[in-house]
């Protein structure tokens, strides 16, 4: 028992990540930040609220079982049990009895090494949901150089969409979101969470979505679901291998270069089953990519994923195979109750593991790069306290032998968190070693060639209702050689129809390798960091207007020194966006 449930809310999707703890350089798809923010500033329906949440993957299985088990929104708001970060995003949700028409519409132009525009409409009308993206690189030379577009029909047994969408399903090794589980303290609510079927494509990242036809259809023997499409994709073909740009940025000539140089044609097709203790899934997959001088690889995949719980036990995997390697496996299992959480998860990926938008929890990204590894994640909570604890194993697939060993990495991390109503402090400490060569390893120890720690204090003070502020310390140690020390001071200020939010941030930094990380002044949407890497002194300012006509206007500037004097011209960036809900 925690007490009386908590009447905070919160005001946007990166607040309610920072409270879910989630660290600057941890990365979390765009998809869920759009359903986060859409929660907070739109009016839904009960039904809508349990459909979009069950469809994030960052709520924690815990919390997720009560919402699915809640009679209504009050039995929600009054439920003891849900975790702090779930019950204020519940506290910030408006409900309706109907809403016939909904519509947000966003536009957002930003000047950092040239002009980015994004401008985006999300809504539903009746049975159908559509979303519009129009988006500008400040290397693109059309204000809609990138466009995407879908339109969803809804019925109680069948679902049908046309244009960008997405097939999420399994646990990451064939059809995963825009981005893998990051690996660190809250790994322990994601990890568990597996893919909800076909979705509308509401992301930036040209890589992840699939142009054509989906749907899906319940019947008595399970839901299928299925996927076609014919897609553009920035990259090129080496040999066997099909080299893709997953961050679908074009700064440059060389990024317009590989601009739309690859087709992809691809079918997808997928079964699961709901049981009452478990779940049972079956992805498959046909993919061929073609460029524009003749060349083409063809690719097949099938995986098969699971899902189940008994009390406070749940189960997760997903095994895979593709035409080229051995079956890649993802397995764990998550015990949970009110004060203990536990996690422990085995991995294997071979070589050469390439499947169609795979997304695998892993610590190499690399294609030819397979790895195996074990991870273990624990969180416990006494009264107002909580600790977390990670450790990760993970060895890249190599000639090893008995007694030699390479390519090896061990992560370790500890957090406490403490608040109440006007204090919250949060410490962490974070160490990686990491072998890069073959040693012998029996019966000598592992002499790591990298060894990395990073350290982080936080004290965030509510001075009153309309004024918080915030003092943050990160510190990074890379072996011998360098290190960094960063400082930030924030605050947040509400005054009349405005939101002012302030940083300044000072850093010390030897090089690349001692980087220290901070979240950037964020807009509707954004859930971008700042990775400092040098001597730098930053100063930023967010203004928000907001107004009880369903309609906000931020404006950011952010302005950095390469130096710790102020000396020299400063960097100059500056952001104009403008949200309006219907």
């Amino acid at each position: 028992m925690w007490g009386l449930p908590s009447t905070e809310k919160i005001h946007s999707a990166e607040d309610w990540f920072v409270l879910l703890g989630y660290d600057a350089e941890s990365s979390i798809p765009e998809e869920d930040l759009t359903d986060i923010q859409h929660l907070i500033n739109t009016p839904v329906a009960y039904a809508d609220v349990v459909s979009i949440l069950a469809g994030t993957s960052v709520l924690p299985v815990s919390d997720l079982d009560i919402i699915l088990k809640a009679k209504d929104m009050n039995d929600l708001k009054s439920n003891i049990h849900l975790s702090n970060a779930t019950q204020q995003l519940i506290n910030s949700i408006q409900i309706v009895v109907r809403n016939q028409l909904k519509l947000s519409i966003k536009e957002k132009i930003s000047f950092q090494d040239g002009i980015r525009h994004d401008w985006r409409a999300i809504g539903s009308f009746g049975n159908y949901d559509f979303g519009i993206l129009l988006e500008k690189d400040p290397g693109e030379l059309h204000i809609i150089d990138h466009n995407s577009i879908f339109l969803k029909w809804n019925s109680s047994h069948m679902n049908f969409i046309a244009g960008d969408h997405q097939l999420i399903g399994g646990y990451g090794l064939v059809a995963w979101r825009s981005t893998s589980v990051h690996k660190g303290f809250e790994t322990i609510n994601t990890l568990p969470r597996h893919g909800k079927g076909i979705k509308g494509y509401r992301s930036s990242n040209e890589y992840w979505s699939t142009r054509g036809i989906g749907g899906e259809q319940q019947t008595q023997y399970g839901k299928f679901t299925y996927s076609l499409g014919r897609t553009f994709q920035d990259g090129y073909l080496s040999g066997e291998e099909i080299k893709l740009d997953k961050t679908g940025l074009h700064l440059t000539q060389n990024d317009l270069l590989k601009q739309n140089q690859l087709v992809e044609n691809a079918a997808t097709v997928m079964w699961n089953n709901d049981h009452t203790q478990y779940q049972l899934g079956v992805l498959l997959n046909a993919q061929s990519v073609e460029d524009n001088e003749g060349g083409k690889i063809q690719h097949r995949s099938v995986s098969i994923f699971t899902f189940g719980r008994q009390n406070d036990l749940h189960w997760f995997g997903e095994t895979a195979l593709n035409n080229h390697s051995s079956a890649a496996i993802l397995v764990g299992t998550l015990f949970s109750n009110g004060s203990i959480k536990y996690l422990i998860s085995l991995r294997y990926y071979p070589t050469n593991f390439r499947t169609y938008r795979t997304q695998p929890f892993s610590e190499w990204q690399g294609q030819e790069e397979g790895e195996k590894g074990i991870f273990q994640n624990v969180q416990l909570k006494f009264e107002k306290h909580i600790i977390s604890l990670y450790s990760d194993i993970a060895e890249k697939i190599a000639d090893n032998t008995i007694t030699t060993i390479n390519n090896i990495k061990y992560e370790s991390g500890i957090r406490w968190q403490w608040h109440n109503k006007k204090h919250r402090f949060k410490t962490q400490l974070r160490k990686s070693n990491q072998l890069q060569t073959t040693q012998i390893y029996f019966p000598n120890k592992i002499d790591y060639d990298i060894n990395c720690t990073t350290a982080k204090g936080q004290y965030q003070y509510q001075a009153t209702k309309n004024l918080g502020v915030r003092w943050q310390i990160n510190s990074t140690f890379y072996n011998d050689e360098s290190q960094g020390l960063g400082v930030e001071t924030w605050f947040n200020w509400k005054i009349s129809n405005f939101v002012i939010t302030g940083s300044w941030i000072t850093a010390n930094v030897d090089d690349y390798n001692g980087r220290v990380y901070f979240w950037d002044m964020n807009l509707p949407g954004e859930m971008r960091s700042l990775a400092v890497s040098d001597n730098k002194q930053l100063l930023g300012l967010k203004i928000k207007m907001k107004s009880t006509n369903n309609y906000q206007i931020y404006m950011r500037w952010r302005s950095a020194w390469k130096s710790m004097n102020f000396s020299g011209t400063a960097d100059q960036r500056y952001a104009l966006a403008i949200q309006i809900i219907f």
